[in-house]
C-alpha cells in the first residue's frame, strides 16, 4: 500500500519526486548520479554514427569524423577504452559545436518553422559558403570559444577581404545575427550579438562603392520610345507583359503570378510572387508563391488610360487562360522568359542591356519627376518606406544631349555673353 497520498504524488512532477525520494533517504543519490551517467553514454554511444569492430589483433576499431580527412581510425585495447573515446568526441561536438554547426540548427529552425522560404534557404547556404567557409579558422571555432572581440574581427576581415559592398554586408549581418543570436538562445554564449554589433563602429569608407551611372539603371527617355515602339508593333503575350511592367512598376515575378480574377477594369491585385531555388539534382525550380516579396508588397497597381488596350490585346491571348502571362496550353510564363527577351530586345534596338528592374525604376523614377504624392508612390511601388523610393529607384532618365540642352537653355546662362 502506497505510503503517500495519491493526491500527493500527483502534485509532484517527476523532478521534486526524485529530489524528494533523495531528501528522505528512499534512493541513493549516488545510486541516481550512476544512472544518469550511464544513460548520458548509452546517448553519447548511440549518436556515433560508425561500427565498434574488433580485429584479428584483439584491438578495438571505429572511426570519428575528422574536418580534414572526412574521418580517422581509433584503435585501442579495450571496448571500454574506445567507448570513452567516443564519448568524449561526442560530449564535445555536443555540448559545445562549431559555428558551423550553429549556422546549420539555426537555417533547420529557419526552415521548419517556414520563418523562410526555400529560395531564401539556398541563399544563406551561399552566403555562409561566401564568407565563412572562405576562413575555416572560423567557422570551425567552437561556439563556446568565440567571444564578441573574435566576431568583430572576423566581421572587419570579411569586409576587407571581400570588398563588400553595404548591400553584401547587409547578406554577411544576417548571418551573424541568425547564428549568434541561435548560440545564445542554445545557452553556448551568454553574450549578446545585438550590443555587440550596436558597439560596433564600421565607417562607410571601409565599404567597396559599385558606381553606377543614370543610363545603367534607368531607361532615359529616348530609350523608353524606342522599346515601346518596337514592343507595340509585335505584341506577342511576353512582349506585352514588359509594357505592363513599365506602366505599372510591378516586379517581374510578380508580373507572372498575375491572374486574369486580379485584374478589374484598369486596376491590377498584387497577391502573388515566383520564387525560384535549386533541385538537389541541379538546376532550377520555380513556383508561384501565394504572397508577394513583402508585405508591403500586397498592393493594387493601376494601368494608365493610355495603356488600357495592352490589356485588353492580352486579354485576347490569353483570356481563358488563369494567368495574364500563359502559353497557348495554360502554362504560366517563367521570370526568366520575360528578362531574356528584354535583354534580347535590348540588343535588338541597340539599347544597352537592362533588367526588367531597371523597368520598375524608370517607372518610380517618372513617378517622383513628375510631383505624384509620395505616398501614393510608396503604396504602387509596394515599399514599405518612402525613403527606399527616392534613395534607391529615384534617378535622371535624361540623357547626356537632353541634359546639356536644358542647362545651356537656363535663362541665366543663355543670356550671358562673355567676353574673352
Amino acid at each position: 500500500m502506497n505510503k503517500y497520498p495519491d493526491s500527493f504524488l500527483n502534485d509532484m512532477d517527476k523532478e521534486e519526486l526524485l529530489n524528494f525520494a533523495i531528501e528522505h533517504g528512499m534512493i541513493d543519490a549516488s545510486y541516481v548520479q550512476e544512472q544518469i551517467e550511464m544513460n548520458k553514454r548509452e546517448e553519447l554511444l548511440n549518436k556515433h554514427p560508425y561500427s565498434i569492430n574488433q580485429g584479428s589483433d584483439g584491438r578495438w576499431i571505429t572511426y570519428i569524423p575528422d574536418q580534414d580527412k572526412g574521418r580517422k581510425m581509433i584503435r585501442k585495447k579495450t571496448k571500454e577504452e574506445l567507448e570513452n573515446i567516443i564519448i568524449d568526441f561526442w560530449k564535445t561536438e555536443t555540448e559545445n559545436p562549431t559555428v558551423s554547426d550553429i549556422f546549420d540548427k539555426w537555417l533547420e529552425n529557419k526552415t521548419l518553422y517556414k520563418d523562410i522560404c526555400t529560395g531564401s534557404c539556398d541563399r544563406y547556404k551561399r552566403d555562409f559558403k561566401r564568407f565563412f567557409e572562405d576562413d575555416i579558422n572560423f567557422s570551425k571555432k567552437r561556439i563556446r570559444q568565440v567571444s564578441p572581440s573574435d566576431v568583430v574581427s572576423f566581421i572587419r576581415d570579411s569586409i576587407a577581404r571581400h570588398s563588400l559592398t553595404t548591400k553584401a554586408y547587409g547578406n554577411l549581418r544576417t548571418l551573424i545575427y541568425g547564428i549568434f543570436r541561435c548560440a545564445k538562445e542554445e545557452g553556448y554564449i551568454s553574450w549578446s550579438i545585438s550590443q555587440t554589433m550596436g558597439d560596433m563602429e564600421i565607417p562607410k569608407k571601409a565599404f567597396h562603392k559599385v558606381i553606377k551611372e543614370d543610363d545603367e539603371e534607368v531607361f532615359t527617355d529616348e530609350e523608353m520610345e524606342k522599346l515601346l515602339n518596337y514592343l507595340i508593333s509585335n505584341p506577342t503575350v511576353v512582349n506585352l507583359g514588359i509594357i505592363i511592367m513599365f506602366c505599372t512598376g510591378v516586379r517581374v515575378g510578380e508580373l507572372v503570378g498575375i491572374h486574369w480574377d486580379d485584374v478589374v477594369g484598369n486596376s491590377i491585385k498584387i497577391r502573388r510572387t515566383e520564387i525560384s531555388y535549386k533541385k538537389e539534382t541541379g538546376g532550377n525550380i520555380y513556383e508561384i508563391r501565394e504572397y508577394p516579396k513583402t508585405e508591403a508588397g500586397i498592393r493594387t497597381v493601376y494601368v494608365p488610360d493610355a495603356f488600357k488596350n495592352v490589356l485588353d490585346k492580352l486579354r485576347m491571348l490569353t483570356g481563358d487562360q488563369e494567368y495574364m502571362l500563359s502559353y497557348a496550353d495554360g502554362r504560366n510564363m517563367k521570370t526568366l522568359k520575360v528578362r531574356n527577351r528584354l535583354y534580347a530586345a535590348c540588343e535588338k534596338l541597340g539599347i544597352r542591356k537592362k533588367s526588367p528592374h531597371k523597368l520598375r525604376k524608370t517607372y518610380i523614377s517618372i513617378l517622383l519627376d513628375n510631383g505624384v504624392d509620395k505616398r501614393l508612390v510608396q503604396d504602387v511601388a509596394g515599399h514599405t518606406e518612402i525613403t527606399t523610393s527616392e534613395r534607391n529607384y529615384h534617378r535622371n532618365r535624361k540623357s547626356d544631349a537632353k541634359k546639356e540642352e536644358i542647362l545651356s537653355n537656363l535663362p541665366e546662362f543663355k543670356n550671358t555673353v562673355l567676353m574673352l
